[in-house]
C-alpha cells in the first residue's frame, strides 16, 4: 500500500507515509490551510522548531505536494502536514482532487486543529476564498477546528495583537475572528531561542483548550473514514484504490460546494423576509424611505441627462 501511495499520489515528504502510520494515531495532528504566499511552511517550521519544509520569498509557490513531518513539544508527539494551493481559486483538475486526497491521507483519522494562516495586516480578497474553500475540501463543521496564525508578528513592534484584532477595519477578517471563536495567535518565523520557544507556546495553549472544548475529540468526517478504509486496505475494488478515492475526494467536494451555495441562498431568503416583516410593522417609514429613494433616483437621473 505505501507503494501504491507514493505512486499514485504524487512525490510525498522524506518518510511520509511510513512516519505518518506509525504516529498519526498517538500524535498532535495540525494542518496548515490557507493561501499561497502566507507563510504555511515557515510557520510548520517555527512549530517544529527546525527547517523541514521548503520556505522562500518568490513570485510562485514553493510548496508544490502535500507533506508532513514531525517533531515534540514537551513530551507530546505533533505531526505537522503542509499543503500545496489547494485554497485557491482555479480550475478543478485531477491534480488538484489528488492533492486534496493527500492531504486526507497523510493526516487520517483526522486534525485536532487546522491552522489558518494569513499575514498580518494583509487580509485580502485571497484570504477570503481561502476560508470558502477550507470549508469546501474539509466541510463547514470544520471552522469549529480552526486557529487564525498571523505570520508577521514582529510588524507589530510593541503593539498588542489582540488590541489589532479588536480594532480591525476589515469586515471579513472580523467576520472570521468570529467564526472560528476567536482563536488566533502571532508568529514572527524569523524568531529563535526565547521569542520562539514563547510564541510557540502561545500557540499550544490555545490548542490545548480547543482540545478540552472539543474533550479531546478530532475532526473527521466521511472522507476521512474513506481515507481509513483505504489506508487499511478495506476497499473492495483491488487494484482500483486510488481511482476509488479519488472520485470520493471529487464527490464529497463538489457535494460541499453546493451545501454552502444552498446556504448562502437561504441566508439571502431570511434577509429578504426580515425586511419584509420590518416594512409591514413600520408601515409608514418604509413608506417615506421608497419616496426618498425614488426621489434619489428621479434626481440622478436629471443629472446624468446633459
Amino acid at each position: 500500500m505505501e507503494g501504491l501511495l507514493k505512486s499514485n499520489y504524487g512525490s510525498m515528504a522524506k518518510g511520509c507515509v511510513e512516519d505518518s502510520r506509525i504516529e498519526s494515531s498517538s500524535s498532535l495532528r495540525l494542518v496548515l490551510v490557507g493561501k499561497s504566499g502566507c507563510g504555511k511552511s515557515a510557520t510548520g517550521n517555527s512549530i517544529l522548531c527546525k527547517t523541514v519544509f521548503e520556505s522562500k520569498l518568490g513570485a510562485q509557490t514553493v510548496t508544490r505536494r502535500c507533506q508532513v513531518a514531525t517533531g515534540t513539544w514537551n513530551g507530546k508527539n505533533i505531526l505537522v502536514v503542509d499543503t500545496p494551493s489547494i485554497f485557491e481559486t482555479k480550475a478543478k483538475n485531477q491534480e488538484m482532487y489528488k492533492d486534496i486526497g493527500d492531504c486526507y491521507l497523510l493526516s487520517v483519522p483526522g486534525p485536532q486543529v487546522l491552522l489558518l494562516v494569513t499575514q498580518l495586516g494583509r487580509f485580502t480578497a485571497q484570504d477570503t476564498v481561502a476560508v470558502r474553500r477550507v470549508k469546501e475540501v474539509f466541510g463547514i463543521g470544520a471552522m469549529r477546528y480552526v486557529v487564525v496564525v498571523f505570520t508577521h508578528k514582529e510588524d507589530l513592534g510593541d503593539g498588542s495583537l489582540d488590541d489589532y484584532v479588536v480594532n480591525t477595519d476589515n469586515h471579513s477578517l472580523r467576520c472570521l475572528i468570529q467564526e472560528c471563536g476567536r482563536r488566533y495567535c502571532g508568529f514572527n518565523n524569523r524568531a529563535t531561542g526565547e521569542e520562539q520557544r514563547e510564541q510557540l507556546e502561545h500557540l499550544m495553549a490555545v490548542v490545548e483548550s480547543l482540545e478540552r472544548e472539543h474533550q479531546g475529540a478530532y475532526y473527521t468526517n466521511e472522507l476521512y473514514l474513506d481515507a481509513q478504509m483505504l489506508e487499511e486496505g478495506r476497499v473492495s475494488t483491488p487494484g482500483e484504490e486510488p481511482r476509488w478515492f479519488l472520485a470520493k475526494v471529487k464527490a464529497y467536494v463538489e457535494n460541499q460546494e453546493r451545501i454552502l451555495k444552498e446556504s448562502q441562498s437561504h441566508w439571502v431568503f431570511k434577509v429578504l423576509l426580515r425586511v419584509r416583516k420590518w416594512m409591514r410593522n413600520n408601515i409608514g417609514l418604509s413608506a417615506f424611505l421608497v419616496i426618498c429613494i425614488f426621489i434619489f433616483f428621479v434626481l440622478l437621473i436629471k443629472l446624468c441627462i446633459p
